[in-house]
């Protein structure tokens, strides 16, 4: 379709666009409009009129390849490499459009003010410290972006001449120092970005002559505060941006004068204590983001000033105690679409009136950490598309979608599929994006269409993802083929899928960089690919068949196996060879095969059944610096082992029925914390404890008498260079981690 469209376009423009590339095919001579991804050929068309560069060729305004483009009205160098402006940029008399980004000119060449009639000129996030004295000569100019000219210390007095600019964006300028000499002349000024502008430090008086401006962004600029003094004079101002002014403490009266004012985001306004004042007079106001104004003392009981208000952020800003009525009060807002109330601690419920909000989409709850209840009327809402409830830990019961609804709960999404319907649920989760998404109940997917249909790969703000089946339940889709489509997104940092039941999983698990499987009965392979990623964590609990060859050379933080012990027993059979080919092999040592040492730097090993001379995996380290045994019954190992285990720094042993420490325990020359945990049974710790010279701290946990052995005066004597801390309960007799994942 997108080729059909594309000759389409060709034919009806025939002779007057040129599309050319390094081919050399710059031949045509009639054209108008031409798109080039190479400058270094000849345009020998005198008709052209807009000219647009892309790729990585850079351009040269000196070159004879524009002698004849002297009709050119539009140049867009917006997706090509431009290293320098020269003055021959001039030769362009009836340029209108200049958009030359990312230049790397230190100061513009004065050529450009003989372009008296452009209109438009974009120098944004370029490497300018300066631009022309005579700027102001092109008295035509109606729209300027110097955003992320950090360089810029001084506009020159001439840009007061340019009385018909309509749009100034100066944002992130912010070596910027002054602007208070020309400033008052751009009586047409309707749209200006101050935004990050930390070095201006106050505006004039005269700022209040600008009568046209309607919008206005002083977001993170220090000279936000010196504007309140004449803020009421800027009567036509529809959208203000006050982010991040954390000088400002009040908002004066005379702020309700601002009549027509659409958006307002007065976003970390940390010191912001009262806004009662003025709020009853925006009755325009549509966006209003009072996100982490945590000084706030009260937000006004009555919004009925605020009729159309549709976006209305309180994250952070609600003090606990005073919130039955503004809650009440919000549900007045009747075209209210978008609320966030999140990190508000202070909420314990939602109203029944809620239910009121016939148009709101979003609703946002995050870290509301003591809301207990939201009304059930709630899932009647037809708009309501999404209901963020992450770390809402209270919260008794979720809101169900009424049959005729279809919000997405987030970040818990349960798949359901309603009577009498051949589909899941799950397309609903294709237009969110949430940092966070735990999609349970997969067994009810009905296709792998489905999957696909939400386009996972495509929310770039995701970066925690569980997966997870019911234990036991019928599927209608194969595991595999189901995880086949639900490919994340690169963002990912975090994967987590639980009751998978497949034998083995899809190549693209393997190539995350933090990964917990847990609950997995049958898998019984699993394909780990080396990546760009330098390290990463994995998590296997409850995979009792699963076998694994080596990791391929790449760091690993963290590996913790939980009930998995074939993991454990199994490691490295499956070898490199010397063809690269994977191979078995009953001997790690076989003469065809090369040993994959694993730079592991954490294992965690709890509930195994296997002494601990069968752990197969100890053979393949090389760089092991914590080690965390739990639930063991014998830590005995060979002398082959040792070596892969010496450079331990850090040394956990939780309750293991040993009734005295490996002998191993002493070949850690390089011990620098010990911590026993649980083990009763241990009485004293081996003679020349003290050789461990670098031991630095010693925690016993749970051990009566080892702690006795350790309070003899002779025994303090050995340990007195480690800092030693004693308590009689465990620690692990709190909780552990496999009742959190089984």
């Amino acid at each position: 379709m997108h080729d059909l469209v594309h000759d389409l376009a060709r034919w009806v423009m025939g002779e007057e666009f040129l599309l050319a590339g390094n081919d050399g095919n710059n031949g045509e001579n009639r054209c108008h409009y031409a798109l080039l991804n190479d400058g270094s050929n000849l345009l020998e068309s005198r008709r052209i009129r807009a000219l647009r560069f892309m790729g990585s060729a850079e351009i040269h305004f000196d070159d004879v390849a524009f002698a004849c483009a002297k009709s050119l009205r539009v140049l867009d160098l917006s997706e090509c490499p431009i290293r320098k402006l020269t003055n021959s940029i001039g030769r362009f008399k009836q340029l209108v459009y200049l958009n030359a980004p990312r230049v790397h000119n230190a100061v513009i060449p004065d050529g450009i003010t003989r372009l008296s009639k452009l209109l438009y000129l974009s120098l944004r996030e370029s490497s300018v410290s300066a631009l022309p004295k005579s700027i102001g000569e092109i008295e035509g100019l109606m729209y300027i972006d110097l955003s992320g000219c950090k360089r810029i210390e001084e506009l020159p007095e001439s840009f007061g001449k340019l009385k018909k600019l309509v749009h100034l964006d100066l944002s992130e300028c912010s070596a910027l120092e002054n602007i208070s000499k020309f400033m008052w002349s751009l009586t047409d000024l309707k749209y200006l970005d101050l935004s990050g502008c930390r070095g201006i430090k106050e505006l004039p008086e005269s700022f209040g002559k600008l009568k046209t401006l309607v919008h206005l962004d002083l977001s993170e600029c220090s000279a936000s505060k010196n504007i309140l003094k004449f803020i009421w004079s800027l009567t036509d101002l529809q959208y203000l941006g006050l982010s991040g002014c954390g000088g400002i403490k009040e908002l004066p009266e005379s702020f309700g004068k601002l009549k027509k004012l659409v958006h307002l985001d007065l976003s970390k306004c940390s010191a912001l204590e009262n806004i009662l004042k003025f709020m009853w007079s925006f009755t325009d106001l549509q966006y209003l983001n009072l996100s982490s104004c945590y000084s706030i003392g009260s937000l006004p009981e009555s919004l009925d000033g605020l009729p159309s208000l549709q976006y209305l952020n309180l994250h952070g800003c609600l003090r606990e105690g005073e919130n039955d009525s503004l809650m009440d009060s919000i549900s007045t807002l009747s075209n209210l679409e978008h609320l966030d109330l999140s990190f508000n601690k202070g909420i314990t419920a939602l109203p029944e009136s809620f239910c009121n909000l016939r148009k709101l989409h979003t609703l946002d709850l995050s870290y509301c950490e003591n809301i207990q209840k939201i009304p059930e009327s709630m899932g009647r809402i037809h708009s309501l598309k999404t209901l963020h409830l992450q770390a809402c830990y209270r919260l008794r019961e979720e809101p169900v979608p009424h049959p005729s609804t279809s919000f997405v709960s987030l970040p818990r999404f349960h798949v359901r599929v309603r009577d009498g319907e051949s589909s899941s649920n799950l397309i609903c989760l294709k237009d969110t994006n949430p940092p966070e998404l735990d999609i349970f109940w997969l067994e009810n997917v009905r296709s792998a269409e489905e999957a696909q249909g939400i386009k996972l790969m495509d929310k770039s703000n995701l970066k925690e993802l569980w997966l997870s089946w019911s234990k036991g339940a019928e599927r209608f889709v194969d595991d595999k083929v189901l995880l086949e489509k639900l490919v994340p997104p690169k963002s990912l940092h975090e994967l987590v899928i639980l009751g998978y039941n497949s034998v083995s999983l899809p190549t693209w698990v393997g190539q995350q960089n933090r990964v917990t499987l847990t609950r997995m009965e049958h898998l019984e392979e699993l394909s780990l690919s080396d990546s760009s990623r330098m390290s990463s964590s994995w998590s296997i609990n409850y995979c009792p068949k699963l076998r694994m060859g080596p990791l391929l050379p790449r760091v690993v933080d963290s590996l913790a196996i939980r009930r998995s012990d074939n993991v454990l027993s199994s490691w490295g059979e499956c070898t490199m060879s010397s063809t690269g080919a994977s191979s078995s092999s009953s001997s790690s040592s076989s003469s065809s095969s090369v040993r994959v040492l694993t730079p592991i730097t954490t294992l965690i090993v709890e509930y195994s059944e296997l002494p601990m001379q069968q752990w197969r995996l100890l053979r393949h380290l090389s760089v092991l610096d914590h080690l965390e045994i739990t639930t063991c019954p014998d830590l005995t190992i060979s002398p082959d082992i040792i070596p892969h285990i010496s450079s331990v720094k850090r040394l956990v042993i939780n309750r293991c029925n040993i009734s005295s420490l490996p002998h191993w325990f002493m070949d850690l020359t390089g011990l620098e914390h010990l911590r026993i945990d649980g083990c009763e049974d241990i009485r004293s710790f081996p003679e020349g404890i003290q050789q461990l010279t670098k031991l630095q701290t010693l925690e016993i946990y749970g051990c009566p008498d080892l702690k006795k052995w350790n309070e003899l005066e002779e025994n303090k004597m050995k340990l007195a260079h480690i800092k030693v801390k004693l308590r009689y309960l465990p620690i692990s007799s709190v909780v552990t981690s496999m009742q959190l994942f089984c």
